[in-house]
Formats: structure tokens, C-alpha cells, sequence
């Protein structure tokens, strides 16, 4: 399984632009199961709802229908806070990102954020610059 990290869905989404297209074409290829967690859903919703529009909102809620969701335990939240400790400028959603890929039992999480990559190697998978 392999976890999306927030950036990837919204370019997905909303793009209509190069880094768009290689969101699309990435999630496209994956090779396996895709799944997210509720915190992918918060940072998704946000746009759509400033912009107030029901379309937009559907359009972002039907994307989710792609995705495993995965539930956010109460140990994916020591682990970000161990991850956090340990790298420091790790902001907080990118560590829960981090952990709960690694709690549930993902082979990957893809991102478009080097610095998880970084603290992640072989496992944060910047799948926009590999691509």
C-alpha cells in the first residue's frame, strides 16, 4: 500500500498544470493500493471549501474514492512526536504524514517534499522529481 501524501492529491485535483499532469500520472501508475488518512482529507478540504463552491468540494471528496483511508492512531502521534524530537523543522502534519505511513504498514508514502524524502530515504518517495 502505498501512502499520498497531501500535496500529491491536491495537485491531482486541482491542477491543470505540468505538476498536475505528473500528479495524475503518477497516481495513475501506482503499482499498488493507494491509501490516505484523515489529515490528507482536512488538508484537501481546505481549498474547496474557502472557495465556497459545492462543485469544487464534491470534485475533491470524489477523489477520495481512490483511496484506502487509514485511521490515525494514538501511536502514530508518539511516533510523529519522536520524528519531530529527532528532525528538527519537521512541522507537525508532516510528521503525522510520516508516522502513520509507517504505523499502518505502507511501503511508501509519495510526496512532492524533499525534506521528507530526506528524513525518510527509500520509504518518502518525492514522486514529482522522480518524475
Amino acid at each position: 500500500m502505498i501512502y499520498v501524501d497531501s500535496c500529491l492529491v491536491i495537485y491531482a485535483a486541482e491542477r491543470d498544470d505540468s505538476v498536475g499532469d505528473r500528479a495524475r500520472k503518477a497516481l495513475a501508475a501506482a503499482h499498488a493500493p493507494l491509501a490516505a488518512s484523515p489529515l490528507v482529507m482536512l488538508e484537501a478540504m481546505v481549498g474547496p471549501m474557502r472557495e465556497r463552491g459545492a462543485e469544487s468540494q464534491l470534485h475533491m471528496w470524489s477523489v477520495f474514492d481512490r483511496f484506502e483511508m487509514l485511521p490515525i492512531e494514538p501511536d502514530a502521534y508518539v511516533r510523529a512526536a519522536r520524528l519531530r524530537a529527532r528532525n528538527p523543522g519537521l512541522q507537525t502534519a508532516d510528521a503525522l504524514h510520516l508516522a502513520v505511513a509507517q504505523e499502518e504498514g505502507c511501503s511508501l508514502l509519495w510526496t512532492n517534499d524533499s525534506r521528507l524524502a530526506a528524513i525518510a530515504p527509500g520509504f518518502a518517495v518525492d514522486v514529482l522529481r522522480a518524475a
